[in-house]
């Protein structure tokens, strides 16, 4: 009898850790990788077209803790912004080609001086929210 309680218990115990790791096996399971984020900063426009003369148009956020990490045109990533807080709620970046402000939470205003050459040009504004990256692309046409 006692021989038939010690087989009972240990099956038992083998019972409840086959359910406790099939259940944390199970429960764990996403298609989400660790570090994942949902879209946080909702931009209006991801990509906008515009022609060759000067432009400017505005980007809006439905997300408020966005910075931006980088900005890039055509294949030049060299910008210098790391003396501006793009975390701000208003900020200005100022280049020959073009200009980037941040006028509140929620508005990004982008203007791009004429395209003068006979090749068009890419403006890529990276931003990040937390682990969100996204990014603003304007494409100017050429001359």
């Amino acid at each position: 009898m006692e021989k038939l309680k010690t087989i009972d218990m240990k099956e038992k115990l083998i019972f409840v850790i086959l359910s406790i790791l099939f259940l944390s096996l199970t429960s764990c399971h996403s298609d989400k990788l660790d570090g994942d984020w949902e879209d946080n900063i909702h931009l209006s426009e991801k990509e906008v077209t515009i022609s060759a003369e000067s432009n400017a148009f505005l980007i809006t956020t439905e997300g408020t803790s966005w910075w931006i990490h980088g900005i890039g045109l055509d294949d030049d990533w060299n910008y210098d912004i790391s003396g501006i807080d793009t975390t701000q709620d208003d900020f200005l970046i100022e280049e020959n080609v073009f200009t980037i402000e941040r006028k509140n939470a929620n508005e990004i205003h982008i203007s791009l001086t004429e395209n003068q050459s006979n090749v068009e040009r890419t403006l890529t504004i990276g931003l990040q929210a937390g682990n969100y990256f996204d990014q603003i692309k304007i494409i100017q046409a050429e001359k």
